[in-house]
């Protein structure tokens, strides 16, 4: 199960992709020092894992408890009268921390509100007690806005609550979408994985120092350095093209396709004349020339943009379009993976048919990131390269009806598709005009590093 969540993991192997490079001499002793840190790092990585899926296998039952058990409705009720029996309590603790007849700040009454509700509501469940803290939690905030507490009754506790929860939402999902978030687990984790891949950094650059940027730049940010090489590429199924080498020089790629809240940063800095043509499809905009589009999305990669909108895009960031070389090098690393996490295909690595009907939050499978740590270059959304159809790169699009490389596949997409070397095409010129046009296909952004 835990391969289908957020917090999903492979450990990757740093330097495994660097067979057949000549590496340069290093410091004997500085290697040994970074070859320690990275098996720590490792250590504590998996650790850190193991947390996490032990915490998920202990609470599946119970969040069933109260979504999908026979008696969920009792279960949740439970909850909500022991949080109705407590608002005196609270009440009387938010009375006494205000100063000079002035109430306290939101802050400070949610933090009274969950510290009267947490015994209680743990106390009146069989319920794990880190789902019913996160309940208590949650309503505490629903309420902290309120600066009058008096009128609050059982039945406005229990619309709370049962806003909590999405029905018919299974574990994963309810996991992916809210809960994991701020737990320490989860905090853990996301420490120790950059932990080990800062080690795993540090041993690459004093292996391999001329794949890095000519002066071992960092990559700006949110963004990751590909490395420079002589990669084998293709050949290539879907819309063919043959197997080739190319040599690359070092890249700075986007770890994750660009968001929808990225996008509509964009949008909103454009002078208004040019507004209406940058929209994706299902956009529109304020009569003060705002963004207007789902916000509840910020983080799924904006898709439905054609080949101008994204291009647009790139330059007013100061990037550009990755070519199609340049993202199947990022996608496969330079011993050529079949998938960005490796040669065999791992059900749950990847938002693809059959995982979700719609896309998903960038950065959903850190498990399945690619050698060089990008996100999602398989599956969620497909990405515009600066590649035509017969392989011609390019930095404008040309005249006339020409077709341009998508790469990556997408959340409709079979196992075939989310394949490092499978190709598709799409329309150049304003894919999204015909109204049947609708391949979900968004972008990222690659830069020269100087």
């Amino acid at each position: 199960m835990v391969g289908s969540l957020l917090l999903s993991l492979t450990a990757t192997t740093f330097g495994a992709q660097q067979a057949g490079s000549p590496a340069l001499q290093a410091d004997s002793a500085e290697l040994s020092r970074a070859s320690a840190l990275l098996d720590q790092t490792r250590e504590a990585l998996a650790e850190a894992q193991q947390a996490v899926e032990q915490l998920v296998y202990d609470l599946e039952d119970d969040y069933a408890t109260l979504t999908s058990a026979s008696g969920a409705a009792g279960a949740r009720r439970a909850l909500v009268l022991a949080m109705a029996d407590a608002m005196e309590t609270a009440q009387a603790r938010i009375a006494a921390g205000g100063v000079e007849s002035r109430p306290m700040m939101r802050p400070s009454r949610v933090k009274a509100l969950t510290k009267a509700f947490q015994a209680p509501v743990r106390n009146s469940s069989n319920v794990h007690s880190r789902l019913a803290d996160w309940v208590s939690g949650q309503v505490a905030k629903g309420l902290g806005g309120q600066t009058q507490l008096g009128d609050v009754d059982a039945e406005q506790i229990q619309q709370l609550v049962d806003a909590l929860f999405v029905t018919d939402e299974a574990w994963p999902e309810f996991w992916n979408r809210t809960f994991h978030v701020n737990l320490p687990e989860a905090k853990s984790y996301e420490s120790a994985q950059h932990n080990y891949e800062d080690a795993g950094l540090q041993m690459d650059r004093l292996k391999h120092p001329e794949r890095y940027g000519p002066r071992g730049e960092r990559a700006p940010p949110g963004m990751l350095v590909i490395p420079g090489g002589e990669y084998t590429l293709g050949p290539n199924s879907g819309w063919p093209r043959p197997r080739r080498i190319k040599a690359l020089q070092p890249f700075a790629l986007d770890r994750h396709e660009v968001t929808n809240r990225e996008y509509a940063t964009f949008l909103d800095t454009q002078p208004a004349p040019a507004q209406p043509a940058l929209l994706p499809r299902g956009w529109q905009l304020t009569e003060t020339g705002r963004a207007m589009y789902d916000t509840t999305r910020r983080q799924h990669p904006v898709i439905h943009v054609n080949w101008a909108q994204a291009a647009a895009y790139a330059e007013w960031a100061g990037k550009r379009l990755p070519t199609e070389d340049e993202w199947e090098a990022a996608a496969g690393g330079l011993d050529g993976r079949a998938y960005p996490w490796g040669n065999q295909f791992q059900e749950g690595f990847a938002n693809g048919a059959g995982v979700s009907n719609d896309t998903m939050p960038v950065e959903s499978f850190p498990g399945a990131r690619s050698p060089s740590g990008c996100f999602d270059l398989a599956g969620n959304a497909w990405e515009w390269t600066s590649t035509l159809e017969n392989g011609t790169d390019i930095v404008n699009l040309p005249d006339g009806l020409v077709n341009v490389a998508i790469r990556g596949g997408s959340y409709r997409s079979q196992r075939h598709e989310l394949a490092t070397r499978a190709r598709w095409t799409a329309p150049g010129m304003d894919a999204f005009s015909s109204p049947t046009y609708d391949r979900p296909i968004g972008f990222r952004c690659a830069m020269d590093l100087p």
